[in-house]
């Protein structure tokens, strides 16, 4: 009874408490976003990336940060990379959506800014890229991939990433 009483004190409730095992009930802990960094705004070469595809590089962080699968396959290019939008976010669902906070943790490095796009090497492995498209398709997260023998991967060894 003792514990009982010192539960029911220290959550300032007043009265006696109730006889019972599961008379003080433990308030459900808050649901726990992921800490995420910033974006960062420039390359690689210390060049400001563009405004439009900061703001669609943002917003792909953002969804990665707070688990926002439906968003993410609205932004995903068809196909992804080498396979459907919708095998990529089964992916990106693995591992209760741990491979999302390494989509964040990506984005959060300096582009590689090329004449295709851009390219965020995870010094881990992962790489996100957003090609550049044309008049008709505009820019698109067109791949993300958590292994370094992904078909990008040599962007970023040719970089120095890794």
């Amino acid at each position: 009874m003792l514990i009982v009483g010192t539960a029911w004190l220290a959550l300032g409730r007043t009265g006696a408490p109730a006889d019972g095992p599961d008379l003080v009930q433990s308030p459900v802990p808050p649901q726990i976003t992921p800490t995420c960094g910033p974006v960062t705004t420039v390359d690689q070469a210390g060049r400001p990336v563009d405004v439009d595809t900061l703001g669609l590089v943002r917003v792909v962080h953002e969804a990665a940060c707070q688990h926002d699968y439906e968003t993410l396959a609205e932004l995903m290019d068809h196909p992804f990379g080498t396979r459907t939008a919708d095998e990529a976010i089964a992916e990106l669902r693995a591992n209760d959506g741990a491979p999302l906070t390494i989509l964040a943790q990506t984005l959060e490095t300096a582009a590689i800014a090329d004449q295709g796009g851009l390219s965020y090497c995870h010094p881990h492995g992962a790489i996100a890229i957003f090609a550049r498209g044309t008049s008709e398709h505009q820019w698109k997260f067109t791949d993300f991939s958590l292994t370094p023998d992904s078909l990008a991967a040599s962007t970023c060894s040719q970089s120095g990433v890794r």
